[in-house]
Formats: C-alpha cells, sequence, structure tokens
C-alpha cells in the first residue's frame, strides 16, 4: 500500500497534461494560449493569493507548471522545484559561472525530463522529481564556448525531437559574442548550431575567432517552431544588431528560417532599414516572430508578426521569406521586447496581443479579397506597465503583469476583470496551468494565484 501511495505521488508530479504549462509561453510555437478551462471571464473574479514564497533570488523570466510541480530558474542559475498546492521548495539545482541567466526550462513529457539552462554556458538535464542530474545522452550539453561574454538569455524549447536554444550578449554588448541557435537531439546529444555571424562555421566556436561581433539572440520567447504540417517543423529566430551581409554569412537585424535541426537556413528577411537599425541600436531581435494559425482564405495562409526595438510591427509571409515577404507595417509608438500572444477567438477570428511600456495593445488580422492585414482593436493603457513582461490568453482572458500588479482583462475587449498586489516587474511574465497563475517578481519573490 505505500509503494502504491508513493507511486500516485511520482505519476501526479510529473505527468503532462493539457491544462500544464510545460514551455514558455505554453507551447513549441510560444503562443502564449494556455490549455486550462478552468479560468475565463465568469470565474476569473474568484482568483484569490494561494501563496507568496521568497526563492532566494530572483527569477527574472517566468515558471513553467507539470502536475503539481512548478519550475524555475533565477539570474543566478539556480532551478527549483516548487510544489503547486503550498509553495513548499522541493528541491533546488545550483550552476556556476561568471554572470547571469534569464533562461526558462523545458519539460519534456517523452523522457519524464527536465531541461534547465545555468550560469556556466551548459543546459542539464534533471529529474522532475527529487531533482538529480541525468548526466548521460550528451548532457550536460555545452551551448556556448564562452560564457563570460556569451548569454543564455532566452528559454529553452523543445520539438522535433530536439531542444533548443539561443545566445546573445549581456547588458552593454561587451564582445566578443556571436548569437546562435543551438539544437540538442534528445537521443543521443549531437549538437547542430548555426552562427548568426560568420554561419558557414556549423558548430559552437569561440567568438573571437569571428570576424564579426554582436547579432545577439536574445528575445523573451527564444527559438520558434512552426506548428504547420506543411512546415516541417521549421525554426524560426531573429537576431540583434550586427554586421548585415549574406554574401559573407553575416546576419545581423534578420529574421531566420532554419531547418527542425538547425543545420540549414531556409530563408532570411532583413528589414530595407537595417543600417539604421545597427547604427541606432534598434534590434529587430528584440522579439521573436509569433506564428499565426493558417488562414485558409488567404493569399498568404502561413504569417507572422516580428516587432522590434524600433517601434515597428511586421506582418510578413513566413512561407516565404524574402524581399517580397513584408505584407505590412505598423507603427506601435513602443520598442517591443515582450513575446505576443496568438489567439484564436470566437468564430476563429485571430488576435495579437502585445505587452508594452503603454500597456497592451490587441490587434485583430482580417482578410478581404484574399488580402490579409492587421487592424486595431484595443489598447488597455496600463499604470506601471513595463516593456518586458509577456501577456498570456486563458479561454478569452488576459493576463499581463505591471510594476505593482498582475491584471486581468477581457481578450475581446480590454475591460480589465480582475487585478491583485505584486511586486516590480522586468522580463517576469506569468504563467497559466490548471485554475491558476503563477509570476515571479523583481524582489525575489513567486506568487500563486488560484480558484478556491
Amino acid at each position: 500500500m505505500r509503494f502504491f501511495v508513493l507511486l500516485l505521488i511520482i505519476v501526479s508530479t510529473v505527468a503532462a497534461a493539457k491544462s500544464d504549462w510545460p514551455l514558455f509561453g505554453h507551447d513549441a510555437s510560444r503562443s502564449g494560449v494556455a490549455g486550462d478551462r478552468r479560468l475565463n471571464r465568469e470565474s476569473v473574479a474568484g482568483l484569490r493569493m494561494r501563496w507568496h514564497v521568497t526563492l532566494g533570488g530572483v527569477a527574472d523570466s517566468a515558471p513553467i507548471v507539470v502536475g503539481d510541480r512548478l519550475f524555475i530558474t533565477t539570474r543566478d542559475g539556480t532551478t527549483s522545484a516548487v510544489d503547486v498546492a503550498d509553495g513548499r521548495i522541493v528541491w533546488r539545482f545550483e550552476t556556476h559561472g561568471p554572470k547571469i541567466t534569464t533562461s526558462i526550462p523545458a519539460y519534456d513529457p517523452a523522457q519524464d525530463a527536465l531541461f534547465a539552462g545555468g550560469v556556466d554556458g551548459a543546459v542539464h538535464k534533471l529529474d522532475p522529481v527529487d531533482g538529480h542530474e541525468v548526466r548521460a545522452g550528451g548532457f550536460p550539453a555545452a551551448i556556448t564556448l564562452a560564457p563570460e561574454t556569451e548569454k543564455n538569455a532566452s528559454p529553452l524549447n523543445l520539438a522535433n525531437g530536439y531542444l533548443y536554444a539561443q545566445i546573445s550578449g549581456y547588458i552593454g554588448d561587451a564582445t566578443p559574442y556571436v548569437g546562435h541557435v543551438v539544437a540538442i537531439r534528445l537521443r543521443d546529444g549531437e549538437r547542430h548550431v548555426f552562427n548568426s555571424l560568420c554561419s558557414s562555421r556549423h558548430t559552437l566556436i569561440e567568438p573571437q575567432s569571428c570576424d564579426a561581433q554582436r547579432s545577439g539572440m536574445w528575445s523573451r520567447a527564444g527559438v520558434i517552431v512552426d506548428p504547420d504540417p506543411a512546415m516541417h517543423g521549421r525554426l524560426y529566430a531573429a537576431t540583434g544588431n550586427g554586421p548585415f551581409d549574406a554574401r559573407a554569412g553575416h546576419y545581423g537585424d534578420t529574421i531566420l528560417a532554419l531547418s527542425a535541426d538547425a543545420s540549414r537556413l531556409l530563408g532570411s528577411l532583413t528589414p530595407d532599414s537595417y543600417a539604421r537599425l545597427e547604427a541606432d541600436d534598434l534590434d529587430v531581435g528584440s522579439s521573436s516572430p509569433a506564428l499565426l494559425p493558417r488562414q485558409s482564405d488567404s493569399a498568404t495562409p502561413l504569417l507572422a508578426v516580428q516587432g522590434g526595438k524600433d517601434g515597428v510591427l511586421r506582418l510578413f509571409d513566413r512561407a516565404r521569406l524574402g524581399g517580397r515577404a513584408q505584407l505590412q507595417t505598423l507603427p506601435l509608438g513602443n520598442e517591443l521586447f515582450s513575446a505576443p500572444a496568438v489567439w484564436s477567438g470566437p468564430r476563429g477570428a485571430t488576435y495579437v496581443f502585445l505587452g508594452l511600456g503603454d500597456g497592451v495593445r490587441a490587434f485583430h488580422l482580417t482578410t478581404s479579397d484574399r488580402t490579409s492585414r492587421l487592424v486595431p482593436a484595443w489598447h488597455a493603457n496600463l499604470a506601471g506597465a513595463v516593456a518586458g513582461s509577456s501577456p498570456v490568453v486563458a479561454n478569452g482572458v488576459l493576463f499581463v503583469a505591471t510594476s505593482g500588479q498582475l491584471i486581468a482583462l477581457d481578450a475581446l475587449t480590454g475591460a480589465r476583470l480582475w487585478g491583485h498586489e505584486l511586486g516590480s516587474i522586468h522580463w517576469e511574465s506569468p504563467a497559466v496551468a490548471d485554475g491558476a497563475v503563477y509570476c515571479s517578481d523583481e524582489n525575489g519573490a513567486l506568487t500563486a494565484f488560484a480558484l478556491p
């Protein structure tokens, strides 16, 4: 009987369900849309604080949630498992290195394994039950050879039998660093690398060995995986400032499409204004591409949006990246640092939500005469809004963290539905799972809000 009870505890801890939040943005395409059905416009007013705990460090990121465990990584490279019922720290896994990380773990249900980045330039494979490290099959896996100058800033991702990470520099742009995507095959640890500069070299490089520098990849969403079957697991990423010269293999300020194993460049889109973007430090890659659902009545059925530090939102054809891929530009009036959320609303209408320094802006996709365009839907001007917090959606309720509050808005109208006090915010973003919302803050705390 004791063994049976223990087995039940273990199964409930690690079994991924539809209502879980196993990756940043919920899924490999980073839609930002929860699978949970308990929270909705009617029930959200009943949210109450369940617990408020101190992590021992600032988690300038977001949690993931699997079963009765929450996993989160603090800037010092410590990953913690938290009991979602009471906020108890179940275990901690520490890494040691020269600087910080704002990475987010990823859970793989196929292997029942947790993958976490650290400050040591590697990704570690952990047992989600007790936190012990699994040192086999190519893990821990290096994702940079220069952790002193190359930063693991973005969330990890999982799809296609691979784990994905992207790398940038630290604040201040102190070289040497070269932005790159790393794909690690889960079954054996085989590694493929796409360097955004010196891209003809397909391995991890000492960054000073490249004749070009920077082009960091540091967005909140990290590497994006295309969910449409026609795209065969294609990856998308965006780069920051650095030289652009496709003939030399340099892709600064560029949207990239890569093969599922990151070994091949399938397409790229560089704004015509790239020289100004580079000169004025206006990284295209301050946000990752956000993928829209297939639009069957459009001449460009596979669309995506991309915003950057230049305050411009670009609608583009992700199936045909190149000179004619850009279809529309919209001024935002603010730099975009957050990950957009993409929601299929009533009657299949597609909405895009952006967390900005002046609150949340919503756009609605329309198609007329087979031409698709984004039109503004609403703008919620929120006190304490910060540019780096990414909104998420659950059943028509949009959650966004501001410095001072966690707020719920009606996704169709922007009307306020609920709010509760929260600490100050930088990159911290909420996660939704099983009728609860979780968010960390700059005070080193993690707070859970749940329905009774």
